[in-house]
């Protein structure tokens, strides 16, 4: 049988999920429950009030998530409308382990500056970014440019993209850095774990974009979505969008650089999947006539002459 770790944090946590179910006499014995320090903030009786007034919200509960540890424990709760809710306890260390603080907060808490669009032609306000209108997108006499270095995993993009950060002085945001930062916070269990990446990508590329300089993205982008919405904020923003597709017409050196190669990114994988590559590059989209496609089985040096030679550098 399978028992789940117990923590007191846990039993607070459920103590409260009790009384936002609505159960009956729930609250009387709430003076043992709040630790002074709580009390002294919110009055037990005025916080028994609140948690029954928010069972028209919650009841039934439906808990979609829980995070634990000694002293702290935290509930995804769904609500009718979908939207997902997060209710946090903290408790004394010590026993009797009372409730020390408690708050509920939305997944996405409500009063911050709104997410960057999906499509930024249609969008007016950027927030604190600043307004992308008024930007000439001048880099050093250049126009700036968003730089994209796409293809499957083990097709040389990576190697290409760096190459031409360093001759052009243009920071190389690669999505696999990006993820790997998040493994030590369980990252690689995050269902949205890619779109995480993008997002991020994409807040790193509107930053320098809005600093009128230019940017190198390193990923795959293998879906439509993304594609489009990085032409508008490259237009938007009065910068060159600018594609490379990277290749490798030898498929046995392509699987053994999936499979051998050792890169040393913290926190992310080395040697890859060669089934699961060898799918994707089999219903890669095509960039159609804005891209270069590039093949790395021919020497660096061309490859890179080729890629300054697209962006005009």
């Amino acid at each position: 049988m399978i028992r789940l770790h117990r923590t007191p944090a846990v039993e607070r946590l459920e103590w409260i999920l009790a009384g936002l179910d609505g159960a009956e006499d729930w609250g009387a014995d709430v003076d043992s429950v709040l630790a002074p320090e709580f009390t002294a903030v919110v009055a037990p009786d005025v916080f028994v009030d609140r948690v029954r007034t928010r069972t028209q919200t919650y009841a039934p509960v439906v808990v979609v998530g829980v995070d634990v540890s000694d002293h702290t424990a935290k509930a995804r709760l769904r609500r009718p409308d979908g939207d997902v809710d997060v209710l946090s306890c903290e408790v004394e260390p010590e026993p009797p382990h009372r409730i020390t603080m408690t708050w509920m907060l939305g997944m996405v808490p409500a009063g911050l500056t709104p997410r960057l669009p999906m499509d930024f032609a249609d969008s007016a306000d950027f927030g604190d970014f600043g307004d992308l209108d008024g930007l000439d997108g001048a880099q050093s006499g250049r126009r700036a440019a968003l730089v994209i270095f796409s293809g499957v995993p083990g097709s040389g993009k990576s190697t290409i993209a760096e190459a031409t950060g360093r001759k052009l002085n243009i920071p190389v945001f690669a999505i696999d850095w990006l993820l790997g930062a998040l493994t030590p916070f369980g990252g690689r269990h995050f269902a949205e774990l890619w779109d995480i990446g993008v997002e991020q990508l994409t807040t790193l590329a509107l930053r320098q974009l809005t600093l009128g300089q230019s940017a190198i993205l390193d990923t795959p982008v293998e879906d439509h979505a993304t594609r489009v919405r990085w032409r508008s904020l490259a237009r938007r923003a009065n910068a060159d969008f600018k594609v490379i597709v990277c290749t490798c017409s030898d498929p046995k050196v392509h699987r053994a650089r999936v499979e051998d190669r050792h890169r040393g990114i913290p926190g992310w994988h080395d040697g890859g999947d060669w089934t699961n590559v060898a799918r994707r590059l089999a219903k890669f989209p095509s960039w159609d006539e804005e891209a270069l496609i590039i093949d790395s089985i021919q020497p660096p040096d061309r490859n890179l002459a080729a890629v300054l030679d697209h962006l005009g550098r």
